[in-house]
């Protein structure tokens, strides 16, 4: 007999998939339009916009005692990622017959531990 508790959860989990839907659709947000000016757009553009703004990077300025500081945020590669598989769907696998998964930013991450790992042996030796 099949337990009527995940089926409880499957729809509480639909139930807040509609919820996010519903609210993201609102005008809520403001921002800077291609003219400059302000003008009101959906929680949806708005997070597009801010996953856009930091998977390029950019520069903040805030105010701290010596005056105007500038901070540089780099670009992320998570969101690189994200924003072209969502533009471009996920790219196909290299080898099919593995089930090789692996998204971009998991071979980067991968990457980077391995050039990671050959300076720590490298400083080791020296």
């Amino acid at each position: 007999m099949a337990k009527k508790k995940p089926l409880k959860i499957k729809k509480a989990g639909q139930l807040l998939s509609q919820f996010i839907r519903s609210i993201a659709l609102e005008e809520t947000e403001l921002i800077k339009g291609a003219d400059g000016e302000d003008q009101m757009a959906s929680k949806a553009e708005a997070l597009a916009r801010l996953m856009w703004q930091r998977a390029l990077g950019y520069v903040e300025q805030r105010i701290e005692k010596g005056g105007l500081v500038d901070i540089t945020h780099p670009p992320d590669k998570v969101l690189m990622s994200m924003i072209f598989d969502r533009m471009e769907g996920r790219a196909p696998l290299m080898n099919p017959e593995k089930g090789n998964k692996r998204t971009i930013a998991d071979r980067v991450s991968e990457q980077g531990k391995k050039r990671l790992n050959k300076l720590a042996k490298s400083s080791l030796k020296s």
